[in-house]
């Protein structure tokens, strides 16, 4: 038998190194329709020449999961959100939805192993996704390039730390969450709006190092501690802050309004060039704020 000539099996192999990427949506499926509708599509972004990494974009929509606009046409706000080490992205379905309705595309990158310090720039990728999206696909004009803010939960505040002091990002949230040790000394270098916001009753990221990392962030930041609030109530379920003993003292339904509206009002501020919204937060029930 003849070996194959150079040229085909050079396209074998690029064949099974890139993969084949789902095509670029042009609508979403919707989620809900009251009281607005918000709809999510995927989207699979090239990254590392080899790999695929799976984004989900979550996004006011219309009755048929087409994006909706505002009534001048212009573009949206948007949110890099990174999930916690070993949760899964779709656990904060709930944080995404809340704030598409409110007018935000949330873009959700995945992980390998649910691990987001094994592809920390699986979070630029997502970002590139919103300022440089494929043609013809729902996303293209749809977010504003310079209104971009990234935020993560526990151990996706780490890396959303790191991806903001890289640049690129309009605002920083860390979600009960702190900076890597190794980052503490590129910390004055932020130059974005950050929010810390914390639970009172958060048995895995200490409040007492929250508050101290906290006092590390250079104004304008602003830090919103929410009474009764434990480390999961950020999640889709608090059952293993029970399991682990560390029980809320307040419902997660009423955990996820109030954590719901602090981000909402810092990113209006932050992402409009009015600062932290720290007074606006100040007057969601439970809150205690601390601004810089």
């Amino acid at each position: 038998m003849k070996p194959a000539p150079l040229s085909l099996s050079l396209f074998c192999l690029w064949l099974a190194l890139s993969g084949c990427a789902l095509p670029a949506p042009t609508s979403g499926k919707l989620l809900h329709t009251t009281p607005t509708p918000v709809a999510e599509a995927f989207f699979e972004v090239r990254a590392r020449h080899t790999d695929l990494v799976s984004v989900r974009v979550l996004f006011p929509s219309d009755a048929e999961g087409r994006p909706a606009r505002p009534a001048d046409g212009s573009p949206l706000p948007a949110l890099v959100l990174v999930h916690g080490g070993f949760v899964p992205p779709e656990d904060y379905l709930w944080l995404a939805e809340s704030l598409a309705a409110r007018g935000y595309v949330v873009a959700m990158p995945s992980h390998p192993l649910d691990m987001p310090l094994s592809a920390i720039d699986n979070g630029r990728f997502a970002h590139e996704l919103l300022t440089s999206p494929p043609e013809d696909s729902l996303l293209e004009g749809l977010v504003h390039p310079t209104r971009i803010a990234v935020a993560g939960h526990s151990l996706g505040g780490v890396v959303a730390t790191k991806l903001a002091l890289d640049g690129g990002f309009a605002a920083l949230a860390l979600l009960a969450s702190y900076p890597d040790p190794a980052d503490l000394d590129r910390l004055p270098s932020l130059a974005v709006p950050s929010l810390s916001l914390a639970g009172e009753l958060d048995c895995l990221s200490d409040l007492p190092r929250v508050r101290a990392d906290a006092a590390l962030l250079p104004s304008p930041s602003v830090l919103a501690v929410l009474e009764g609030v434990t480390h999961f109530q950020f999640t889709a379920s608090d059952q293993r802050d029970i399991e682990d003993g560390c029980a809320p003292a307040i419902p997660l339904d009423t955990a996820h309004e109030r954590i719901a509206e602090v981000l909402t009002l810092f990113l209006n501020a932050a992402l409009t060039g009015q600062g932290t919204g720290a007074d606006d937060i100040r007057q969601v029930p439970g809150t205690e704020v601390t601004a810089r």
